[in-house]
């Protein structure tokens, strides 16, 4: 059995703690580096006479504690520089694992005089170095924004550039008048302006970008770059040359849209629903002129009928001469504006079809060998049974034609005109009697004959019909020779 401990009165042990306190005090230079030395709390860490288990048991004099000498009590080096850091109370403390002693945290423990000066907490410099750091943060956000705004924030617009918007703007509505009144001068006279005075619809196309070009131009004049756009991502661009002129304030040089059409098979050319008739001619090629527009997004044929297939979609054009033509189709000279292929539709095809079986029959009608207009016909018939004579002119007593069969056609555009082409020839069958004047021969004979190919055309009219005419013969008046070698075909 362990011996017991002894029992030590707590007025010794108050006793004792006294001496070792002023031994120890005795080896610190001055109370400045005493603050340094560890306090009651510290010093807790150190094995007392009743925590250390197993340490020397104290002997005791007269019924006094024995006090242990200077060598047995641990010697603390004070650190002379490094300041003593209170700790705040919300910072984890940097205990080693293992240094719970009970009675650590008690209140009352420190030793007198341990209250000295402390420095400033680490916790305080480090909001202080955090509020410097927001505020220099915040002073160089302000400072970039204020730089970023004087560039990219608009100033006031330059005049040519206001003008050259509010031109097209004015476009954009149709208001022609407003759109005229900026200008600074007349358009070709030798074109046709009646486009341009028209009325103008309302323009479904945005302005993408107007903006100065500094240095492009003398004195007096500035260039100002435009682009439109189109709700198909179609786009436009142009220089304006805006000059001043006077008290008016800023012009824009010859703003306009100089328009030639190339051969389309319709009878007239059409723009934003305007038409303009071709000049009647038996050539199959007419010319409109050049037409003067305003900038902007335009339609081509838009008042066409359903019958044929125009484009839909609008064009945008800004100032400049262009030529408006069907694909691999010749034209007068000017920036190309290409149209898909304008044809007939599959419905209009069959009615075409219809149209054509028609007129043939109407020519069968006729009791003539020639009829002017019509794809078949014979200048004379062989006599039968006489090699070498044949009936001719007044010889020829009756004529009956017949149609044998239809061609099968396609119609295709042509120049100015839809031509008729067959996939299929027709067959029509001559029955003429005559008498020969210089032998008295009275006779009648039948032949086979084909139609003749390309030979007719057809107009598409406003309501959408189909009309059949021969080549040559599209206008009232247009005169056709019987004696012209296009018709016989026997």
């Amino acid at each position: 059995m362990p011996p017991a401990e002894p029992v030590l009165d707590p007025l010794q042990v108050e006793a004792a703690a006294d001496v070792r306190h002023g031994e120890a005090a005795a080896d610190v230079p001055d109370a400045e580096t005493a603050a340094d030395v560890p306090d009651a709390e510290t010093a807790a860490d150190v094995p007392d006479a009743e925590t250390a288990a197993g340490a020397p048991a104290v002997e005791t004099a007269a019924g006094a504690p024995a006090v242990e000498s200077e060598h047995d009590l641990p010697h603390v080096e004070p650190e002379d520089d490094v300041p003593y850091v209170e700790p705040e109370d919300d910072v984890p403390g940097d205990d080693v694992p293992g240094d719970d002693v009970p009675g650590d945290d008690v209140p009352g423990d420190d030793a007198p005089g341990d209250d000295a000066p402390a420095a400033v907490p680490g916790g305080a410099r480090l909001r202080s170095a955090r509020r410097r750091t927001i505020a220099w943060y915040a002073v160089a956000g302000v400072i970039i924004v204020l730089l970023v705004g004087a560039l990219v924030w608009p100033g006031a617009p330059d005049p040519a550039e206001r003008q050259v918007r509010a031109f097209l703007a004015a476009i954009q509505r149709g208001d022609v008048a407003a759109a005229g009144a900026l200008a600074a001068d007349e358009p070709d006279p030798s074109a046709d302006d009646s486009f341009l005075r028209a009325s103008a619809p309302r323009q479904r196309w945005r302005i993408t970008s107007v903006r100065a070009v500094p240095g492009a131009t003398g004195a007096g004049e500035t260039a100002v770059d435009a682009t439109i756009s189109t709700a198909a991502a179609r786009t436009a661009s142009y220089r304006f040359t805006v000059v001043r002129s006077g008290a008016g304030g800023w012009r824009l040089r010859d703003p306009y849209v100089y328009l030639s059409f190339g051969t389309f098979p319709l009878p007239y050319v059409d723009v934003d629903g305007h038409r303009k008739a071709l000049p009647e001619t038996a050539a199959r090629v007419a010319r409109a002129g050049t037409l003067v527009l305003f900038p902007g997004v335009h339609r081509f044929f838009a008042s066409a009928p359903d019958t044929v297939t125009v484009p839909r979609a609008g064009y945008p054009l800004m100032p400049g001469t262009y030529v408006l033509r069907q694909p691999d189709a010749p034209g007068p000279d000017g920036t190309p504006v290409t149209l898909p292929r304008t044809t007939l539709t599959a419905r209009a095809q069959r009615q075409a079809q219809r149209e054509v079986d028609a007129y043939l029959d109407a020519c069968a009608r006729h009791r003539a060998l020639v009829t002017a207009g019509c794809p078949f016909g014979a200048r004379s018939v062989p006599v039968p049974g006489h090699p070498g004579q044949v009936f001719r002119g007044a010889e020829v007593t009756s004529v009956a034609w017949a149609v044998v069969r239809h061609p099968v056609v396609a119609v295709q555009p042509d120049g100015n005109e839809f031509s008729v082409a067959d996939r299929r020839p027709g067959l029509v069958r001559l029955t003429v009697t005559g008498t020969d004047r210089q032998t008295g021969v009275h006779a009648t004979t039948t032949l086979t004959c084909p139609t003749r190919d390309g030979a007719l055309r057809v107009e598409v009219t406003d309501s959408g019909g189909l009309r059949i005419y021969p080549e040559g013969g599209r206008h009232p008046g247009d005169d056709l020779d019987d004696q012209d070698f296009r018709w016989p075909t026997c």
